[in-house]
């Protein structure tokens, strides 16, 4: 049995943990470095400063801790997840030390300059192999790596993304979007709260894209989310108030069992990609059809090439493309019904879960 030293995020609803799980049920000896309370309880000021100087006693207490663990668990492998603050010299380390280190990215690096940081780009030339989920940026990867690169595209947890033993249909959430604000998403659900009052949307910035838009702090923190990365002085939506749900923390994201439940319980479940990056696809790609929900998502080649269009999800080019489908599939169950469980079986059955793109991966690294 192998051993994996893994360092991520590993609190409630993050893939990270997921995947760490994942590679238990594969059968390594994993052994894990929490990596998400790195700036917790932090102020803004000390955060930005130590950022910018990829230095301070938290950066110096990540990297000691996976010393640590290595020097306890004795890794063959080190799984490093979107490490931004891992040291090139501590990598260097854990080679010295026997292990094979990959790092997996399942974000855009290379797309989005405020994604990048100096030790990360440092440390691009001396992981052992780079896992990466953008097919987008493989060639820039290439530029920068000197290990092995593999693409593996993003997939969903067989357990955490289970259809729900008893599925309730909640007939005030007909349409539902788990995910970010964006323009683009909250003038399309907008547009779906024409057509019927039972729109439900829960994830970061909803509730403040609903404050005035002269509030300076909206302003700020909507502008960080929308492609020019300005300040952003839209308008509200107002006629979305109804549809803004509660989520589990101060962010309003839903994760695991209320996750499942909110697609299961739907008759449309949005996958919108953002118009911050240029993705094909996302995680909700997998995890909507994986819960047994009926998929309504951007078109794209890589939608297209996971989920055949018009019998096992559903796609959109345009705002009066996605409205039309919205009506017709809230007016034809049959039509509805049928689409998700063939997506439903098309994706448990063809290796999208973490476990099949771990194995896939590890594979094709020999390990």
């Amino acid at each position: 049995m192998k051993r994996v030293l893994f360092i991520g995020y590993l609190g409630r609803g993050q893939t990270s943990g997921m995947r760490a799980r994942a590679l238990a049920r594969l059968g390594y000896d994993v052994a894990t470095v929490e990596a998400g309370g790195l700036w917790s309880g932090v102020s803004y000021l000390t955060r930005q400063l130590e950022q910018l100087s990829a230095s301070g006693v938290r950066i110096d207490r990540l990297n000691a801790a996976v010393l640590e663990a290595a020097a306890r668990h004795k890794p063959q492998i080190v799984w490093a997840e979107k490490q931004e603050y891992l040291r090139a010299d501590t990598i260097r380390r854990l080679r010295s030390m026997g292990a094979f280190v990959i790092h997996y990215n399942p974000d855009p690096y290379f797309s989005l300059s405020w994604k990048r940081t100096r030790l990360a780009d440092e440390c691009v030339g001396v992981y052992g192999a780079l896992i990466v989920t953008k097919r987008y940026e493989l060639a820039e990867y290439a530029k920068h790596a000197t290990g092995r690169i593999v693409y593996s595209p993003l997939g969903y947890d067989p357990i955490g993304h289970a259809p729900p033993p008893s599925p309730a249909v909640n007939p005030r959430e007909k349409v539902v979007f788990v995910g970010g604000w964006e323009p683009r998403r909250e003038r399309l659900l907008a547009a779906a709260s024409a057509q019927t009052p039972d729109v439900a949307v829960w994830g970061y910035g909803w509730n403040i894209a609903q404050r005035s838009r002269l509030d300076p702090l909206r302003a700020l923190r909507l502008g960080r989310l929308t492609p020019g990365r300005s300040l952003y002085f839209g308008a509200p939506h107002a006629e979305l108030a109804p549809a803004l749900r509660s989520g589990e923390g101060g962010n309003g994201e839903i994760y695991e069992e209320r996750y499942a439940a909110v697609v299961a319980g739907s008759r449309i479940a949005l996958g919108f990609l953002r118009e911050l990056n240029p993705d094909q696809h996302t995680t909700r790609t997998f995890e909507i059809p994986a819960i047994g929900g009926f998929m309504l998502a951007d078109r794209t080649d890589d939608h297209r090439e996971f989920f055949e269009e018009g019998k096992e999800a559903e796609y959109f080019s345009t705002d009066d493309e996605y409205r039309d489908k919205v009506g017709f599939y809230l007016a034809h169950e049959p039509a509805r019904a049928r689409i998700a469980a063939a997506g439903h079986r098309r994706c448990i059955t063809s290796g999208y879960s973490y476990d099949d793109r771990i194995r896939a991966a590890m594979a094709e690294l020999k390990l």
